[in-house]
C-alpha cells in the first residue's frame, strides 16, 4: 500500500484508530517531484508539509552572496516543510529541492488543522514529531560549535551510511558548512589514517 511507510512512521509514537487513519488518508495528496525540481521557493508562504515516500530533498537557504547553505537532507520516513513558516503563515527563509526523483506525501495546513481539532491523538503525534526536531537542530548546533568539520563528517557518515551514495559531495559539504576542497582533504586524511592504523 502506498501508505505502509507513513503509517508504520506515526505508530512508532502514537497507536491509530481506523477512524484517525482514514481521515489521514482523505487528506492526503501524493506529489511526484523530478529531479532537481523546486518543491518550495524562499520567499513564499508554506501551505504543506510532505512525508517522503520515496527519494531525497534538500532544504536550504541563499546568502547575500548567492552561496547555498543546506539546513536538512530529508530522505525516506522523513517529514519536512518550513516548520516556521507553515506554522506563522509567514514567507519562508527556505528552498525545498529533490535531490532524486522523490515522492511525497502532502497535507494543506488547513486539513491539518482540522484533523488535530478531530483527532486529538494527531496533537500529540505532532507535538512528539517536533519535539524530536528541536532535540537534533540542537544536538547539531552543539555539534556545529564543538567539534571540527572531520568529526561532524564521520558522525554524518554514520549516522546516515547511505549518504554518500545518494547526496553530491558539494551538497554534503554544504551541510556540513565547508568547501568541496575541504571535504576532499578530510576524506584523504581519513583514508590515510586508516592506512596507518591498519598497517
Amino acid at each position: 500500500m502506498v501508505f505502509d511507510l507513513l503509517k508504520e512512521n506515526i505508530e512508532k509514537r502514537v497507536q491509530l484508530s481506523e477512524e484517525a487513519w482514514n481521515r489521514l488518508v482523505s487528506l492526503l495528496t501524493v506529489q511526484h517531484i523530478k529531479k532537481r525540481e523546486v518543491w518550495h521557493k524562499a520567499g513564499e508562504v508554506t501551505e504543506v508539509m510532505g512525508f517522503v515516500l520515496k527519494g531525497c530533498l534538500r532544504t536550504y537557504f541563499t546568502d547575500e552572496k548567492g552561496h547555498e547553505h543546506i539546513v536538512q537532507f530529508a530522505f525516506e520516513d522523513w517529514w519536512t516543510s518550513d516548520l516556521m513558516s507553515f506554522v506563522t503563515q509567514e514567507p519562508s527563509n527556505y528552498s525545498i529541492e529533490a535531490l532524486e526523483d522523490t515522492t511525497v506525501a502532502v497535507m494543506h495546513k488547513n486539513d491539518y488543522e482540522q484533523l488535530l481539532i478531530d483527532f486529538p491523538i494527531f496533537e500529540r503525534f505532532f507535538r512528539l514529531l517536533v519535539q524530536a526536531a528541536y532535540v537534533a537542530g540542537q544536538s547539531r548546533m552543539i555539534a556545529v560549535m564543538s567539534k571540527n568539520a572531520e568529526q561532524r563528517y564521520i558522525d554524518l557518515v554514520k549516522k546516515y551510511p547511505a549518504l554518500e551514495m545518494r547526496v553530491a559531495q558539494h551538497h554534503i559539504a554544504s551541510y556540513l558548512g565547508i568547501t568541496p576542497e575541504a571535504l576532499s582533504r578530510i576524506k584523504r586524511t581519513i583514508i590515510e589514517k586508516s592506512k596507518t592504523q591498519g598497517a
